[in-house]
């Protein structure tokens, strides 16, 4: 079962968004959102994450298809399809957002950077 979520002001961004981080390709959407964790000590941390839309990387990703669809029409929102963005983007980032890093994926990333390839 989701667990409840407050409410809590998130910024979307379409334009002049960086590179994405696992392709390099431009993105087409941050969001940017408030993330909380609790340290060693189990004091609560309050921080922001990211979560970004890429049209080559998401392709396989059945949560953003909704939003990669409304984006390969041209990408353009207007009052036709401002509301299915609104409810396309929430609940991508209902998924997106409690998504954990692959622990493979995490190491080889880090022997990379280690090796100087990043």
């Amino acid at each position: 079962m989701p667990r409840a979520r407050r409410i809590e002001a998130i910024e979307l961004r379409l334009s002049e968004t960086p590179p994405c981080p696992r392709c390099e390709a431009p993105v087409l959407l941050v969001a940017r959102y408030p993330h909380a964790w609790c340290n060693r000590v189990g004091e609560r941390i309050d921080g922001l994450k990211e979560a970004v839309l890429c049209r080559s990387c998401d392709t396989r990703d059945l949560e953003a298809g909704g939003l990669l669809a409304l984006f390969a029409g041209g990408g353009q929102l207007d009052a036709a399809n401002l509301e299915a963005f609104g409810r396309l983007v929430h609940d991508w980032l209902n998924v997106v957002r409690d998504r954990v890093p692959n622990r493979a994926d995490l190491e080889a990333e880090e022997t990379r950077w280690r090796a100087g390839e990043l």
